[in-house]
């Protein structure tokens, strides 16, 4: 399938006019850290949301989307617990401002405020730190493997070749512009991946034909509502997930988004987000226009996969999509539309590829350069030396993704050892963190350390000892399991965290759960919103998420009525939270002059680095 002239110039003026956003950018971020990675919190907090938004809208994600579609129908939107697609609810509730209270540049920074800056809370940074780069790379390396397949279908070269064109010139923008360039970049490409899906969308819609459509997919089809054994799903394998005890399956991804949620985010550019905001004000608002935003995707991918099943009338892109479903996206893009329009949806598509490739290349070089170089390796290091040590982190991670690229071959596979395997073993502790008080920096530690030990191990023993893939309904639960009696006995065996930095932390970011002990020291000190309160705003918010996505899912079916009563409820849901959430939105803090950037930054520097004497 090859791209016609026109349309090679569109793909290439929109990546050129990228990358010369990025470049243009440069100066600015040169400033300092705090600038190159977090835009000195000066970003409006809109900006921050359209910049997180389209990073959830990435090409692989949206093709393993649409894969899920098509060989689950309705009942694999379950599926897509496993990453929470619903976190927005509990962004806009109550953790995004918990993150932006605590005031650092990156998460593994943010160990020190919750378990001071002795050895326990060094522990914990370098533990956070460790996970961090494991999952950005492994987060890289699967976004690579989905550019390569979706690369193949127009250029005449291997998914490997493809994979190094794509990020190789893509990553120019990314190494240069830093946070200040990728967010002014995905304000434009928030915009561009908006009209195209809603394009598509309506595409979508208008080609559906109930008739040819039943006639091609089994009559539960359609049920959104799942079942311990479904009929229809008996001996499915897809992208190596046998999906036959699809009861279980569900109960694991249910169980593993509601941790998620509750840990806070796991695609560790989220956290920078909202540490980027201005205050705890900005970073509940950017929560619930993330979640707004990002309801155009659903459609989309909707539209591809009914499109692919109805088929294209051409038997070898039919047999194609039929051999592989993760392919669906980009052949039906090729087939179905005239010329100029494939080179605006490829654009459109790029700017998901774009925003997340960006996001996850910019969050993994401050942990690399924040707490790997200047922790460990140069603490004296000057601002400039920091930014040339920013831009050599952000080439490493590049061409590690690369490489990792090479050796992949399914995009499901990886996505559920990233957000399956590797995410049992680190959510416990990530958890415990914000609801008990006794954990410390040697249990968090502890539960990470043997977490990732743990999936690397079910990693290597699914190739070389056992016949097929361990079903995640059993590794998940067992590695959680262990995970989380580790990093329980861990923290009971050893010293809590002193009073001073607990309550320092309790007061600052305001948690809720297990806190008794620290509360007691200071009665006079109130939450400045019930966790009460909060926890049924995350209720509204999750229900109104819930049945704005879905809704959208069954509009593009042509299942009117049931549409617009998700629709209604999603109404419902909103002018509820204006009176138990907007009304109740923390004030707007402060005006920061000008030059304390550059002093925040010198201190949290320094503070972070343990003397001696710790």
């Amino acid at each position: 399938m090859k791209l016609s002239f026109i349309d090679q110039l569109i793909v290439v003026a929109y990546l050129a006019a990228i990358m010369g956003i990025g470049l243009a950018m440069k100066r600015r971020a040169a400033k300092g850290m705090s600038s190159y990675f977090l835009g000195g919190r000066r970003l409006p907090w809109w900006a921050l949301a359209m910049s997180g938004s389209s990073s959830y809208f990435d090409i692989t994600g949206t093709m393993w989307i649409v894969s899920t579609f098509i060989v689950l129908g309705l009942k694999g939107m379950w599926v897509h617990w496993l990453w929470g697609f619903p976190i927005t609810a509990f962004y806009l509730a109550f953790m995004g401002k918990w993150i932006r209270r605590s005031g650092v540049l990156t998460g593994a920074e943010w160990m020190y405020t919750r378990f001071g800056r002795a050895r326990a809370g060094d522990t914990a940074r370098l533990s956070y730190t460790l996970f961090a780069i494991l999952t950005i790379t492994a987060l890289l390396g699967y976004g690579a493997v989905g550019m390569g397949k979706f690369g193949a279908i127009f250029l005449p070269f291997s998914p490997f070749i493809c994979a190094v064109l794509i990020l190789g010139v893509t990553g120019l923008y990314v190494v240069a512009g830093g946070f200040h360039g990728i967010v002014r970049v995905e304000i434009v490409q928030t915009i561009i991946l908006s009209a195209g899906a809603i394009a598509f969308a309506i595409i979508g819609y208008r080609h559906f034909d109930s008739a040819v459509f039943a006639s091609k997919v089994s009559g539960n089809w359609m049920h959104i509502l799942p079942q311990v054994r479904p009929t229809e799903l008996q001996g499915v394998v897809a992208g190596g997930t046998d999906y036959s005890f699809f009861g279980a399956l569900v109960a694991v991804w249910v169980a593993k988004g509601l941790l998620l949620c509750f840990s806070g985010p796991e695609q560790l550019y989220d956290f920078q987000r909202f540490l980027a905001a201005r205050d705890a004000r900005d970073a509940s608002k950017l929560g619930a226009l993330w979640g707004a935003i990002h309801t155009v995707r659903w459609p989309f991918a909707m539209a591809i996969a009914v499109m692919a099943i109805m088929g294209l009338g051409n038997p070898a892109l039919d047999a194609a999509l039929k051999h592989d479903p993760e392919t669906a996206l980009p052949v039906i893009i090729g087939a179905m539309l005239p010329v100029g329009l494939v080179g605006f949806m490829l654009a459109a598509l790029l700017s998901g590829f774009l925003a997340t490739f960006s996001s996850t290349v910019n969050g993994g070089a401050a942990y690399l350069v924040k707490d790997v170089y200047q922790r460990y390796i140069n603490p004296q290091a000057s601002p400039k030396t920091l930014i040339r040590a920013s831009y050599l982190a952000s080439s490493l991670l590049i061409i590690t993704g690369i490489i990792i690229s090479y050796f992949g071959t399914s995009i499901n596979t990886a996505f559920l050892w990233i957000f399956g395997t590797l995410a049992a073993g680190i959510l416990p502790p990530n958890v415990l963190r914000w609801y008990w008080w006794r954990l410390n920096g040697w249990g968090y530690a502890a539960g990470v350390f043997s977490g990732m030990a743990l999936s690397l191990g079910q990693a290597v023993a699914d190739t070389s000892l056992f016949s097929s893939p361990l079903p995640l309904y059993i590794g998940f639960p067992v590695i959680a399991l262990a995970s989380t009696i580790i990093t329980i006995v861990v923290a009971l065996f050893t010293e809590p965290t002193d009073m001073i930095t607990l309550e320092k932390f309790y007061e600052n970011v305001q948690p809720a759960g297990a806190w008794s002990p620290v509360r007691a020291r200071n009665r006079r000190f109130t939450r400045e919103t019930p966790f009460s309160l909060e926890a049924l705003n995350t209720l509204f918010a999750l229900i109104g998420i819930c049945t704005l996505y879905i809704g959208t899912l069954y509009l593009i079916l042509h299942r009117g009525t049931t549409a617009f009563a998700c629709f209604a409820t999603t109404v419902i849901m909103c002018i509820l939270l204006y009176f138990t959430w907007y009304k109740h939105l923390p004030p707007p803090a402060p005006e920061a002059p000008d030059d304390e950037t550059a002093t925040t930054e010198k201190t949290i520097a320094t503070s972070t680095i343990p003397s001696a004497a710790d």
